[in-house]
């Protein structure tokens, strides 16, 4: 074995780096030999009782028990056992320990050693903190992560049998060459973060960040850190570190805000500003950063009209519709139909371990529906036919008339199994009844966007 080789070749040295590492040791480390002898304690244990570490390895297990250093003998408790176990221990010095205690065998299954390891609760109180202060910052690059694992996906389904699909990808391979801003526009779910990722891998900021932002997701109290950033005590709940906003985050690459017309007004001018200069300011902070930042924004709304009804503001408006792309709605291109159902399928087939197929019956419904939710709705029901067999679509479908209504629950669900299922059913009937705007279904259902997003998310997983 390799560590035996080490061992033999570099007694000396390897003795020494192996105190290094085990002093390195965020915790408390104790070993015993026969439960007599102290064989090794760390720097941390021996600091932990006021004691130097030579003067702990000099001690035996009774002198050092006789000194009642800490509330109990964990050792001892090892030896009677014969089995590893955790336990809590108070030191003499008033220092709360949590101890996991490993029992070392001969070959005869004889204990001969004990390995302890111990961690003072003030310790654990900061990591708890640390984490709670990480765990938004963590679940934001948790989002990236599945956003751009997602559009991984989406890559292997840009289908372009429509002649309004291959102008709007032509055009998107046209404005990938250069380095404006672009705004998509287009009905919810028509696939409009495909475009956006379509052009950031054919740019030239392909090899740096791309970091996707769903703006009618984000609080309005939180749009700004979210950003630009804050510093360390900027706010209350803010954390100690500060954190950097997504300009920062997508700096040399590209920031794709995704339902732009959902921003609120009073961060529309600051989002201006950093468009414009490039530069952007931490909440509570008081130096400005340089960004080099590509904007792609997506939305579903006619900003136009926004901007005469004072919803939007038109220097932002112009700003961003320097180079404009139309993605139409699937009604609007039904060639895109077929093809995108056969990748749906057949990528739910190998997530699923399925071989379902569509027959000729099946391939003539999906062509007469309207399909209000766009790619996003057919998506939603291939992937449900995959699971259930049966292909149900819910809504105002072909001929405008009902193609069907809430899908019937099976017996032998539970409860909350068929409260979710008619969760789901009845969020993609208001779906459907708003065209596939999350924004008006919201409002309609009587429950924040981000919400409606976090349900949406759920009934795909």
């Amino acid at each position: 074995m390799l560590l035996q080789r080490l061992i033999e070749e570099y007694p000396k040295q390897f003795a020494e780096y192996a105190e290094k590492v085990l002093d390195s040791y965020f915790g408390n480390i104790f070993v015993t030999y026969h439960n007599e002898k102290i064989l090794y304690v760390n720097q941390r244990m021996a600091a932990s009782v006021h004691m130097s570490k030579e003067e702990l390895t000099d001690m035996t297990l009774k002198e050092l028990r006789e000194r009642k250093l800490w509330l109990r003998s964990v050792s001892q408790e090892l030896y009677d056992k014969k089995r590893d176990f955790n336990a809590y221990n108070v030191s003499k010095y008033g220092d709360e320990l949590f101890t996991h205690i490993e029992p070392i065998f001969d070959n005869e299954g004889q204990v001969v050693m004990s390995a302890q390891f111990s961690i003072p609760k003030r310790m654990l109180a900061e990591f708890s903190n640390y984490f709670e202060q990480e765990k938004s910052g963590l679940q934001k690059y948790k989002d990236i992560a599945d956003y751009l694992e997602a559009q991984k996906e989406a890559d292997e389904i840009v289908v372009c049998e429509s002649p309004a699909t291959k102008l709007a990808f032509a055009d998107a391979r046209f404005l990938a060459s250069i380095d404006s801003t672009v705004l998509i526009c287009g009905e919810t779910g028509t696939g409009k973060d495909v475009l956006a990722n379509f052009i950031f891998h054919h740019s030239r900021r392909s090899g740096h960040p791309f970091v996707p932002v769903n703006c009618s997701a984000i609080p309005a109290e939180l749009v700004e850190s979210e950003f630009f950033g804050y510093e360390r005590g900027a706010f209350t709940g803010a954390r100690s570190s500060g954190k950097s906003g997504l300009f920062e985050m997508a700096n040399h690459g590209t920031l794709f805000l995704d339902e732009v017309g959902e921003l609120p007004l009073s961060m529309q001018a600051k989002l201006l500003r950093a468009l414009e200069t490039g530069e952007v300011m931490r909440v509570g902070g008081t130096k400005l950063t340089n960004t080099d930042v590509r904007v792609i924004a997506a939305t579903n709304r006619d900003l136009k009209r926004m901007v005469d009804e004072k919803k939007f503001r038109e220097d932002l408006y112009y700003r961003l519709n320097v180079m404009p792309l139309f993605l139409p709605p699937l009604r609007e291109r039904t060639e895109d139909i077929l093809p995108l159902a056969d990748q749906f399928l057949a990528r739910y087939n190998r997530k699923y371990g399925l071989s379902r197929t569509l027959d000729q019956d099946m391939r003539r419904g999906l062509l007469a529906y309207r399909w209000p939710g766009n790619v996003r709705e057919l998506r939603n029901v291939i992937e449900r036919y995959a699971i259930s067999g049966r292909l149900v679509i819910t809504g105002s479908g072909a001929g405008g008339s009902e193609a069907a209504g809430l899908e019937g629950l099976e017996e032998g669900l539970s409860l909350r199994e068929a409260c979710d299922r008619f969760e789901q059913a009845y969020i993609q009937r208001a779906l459907s009844k708003c065209s596939g705007s999350v924004a008006k279904a919201a409002e309609q259902l009587g429950i924040h966007r981000s919400l409606l997003y976090k349900k949406l998310k759920k009934g795909t997983e």
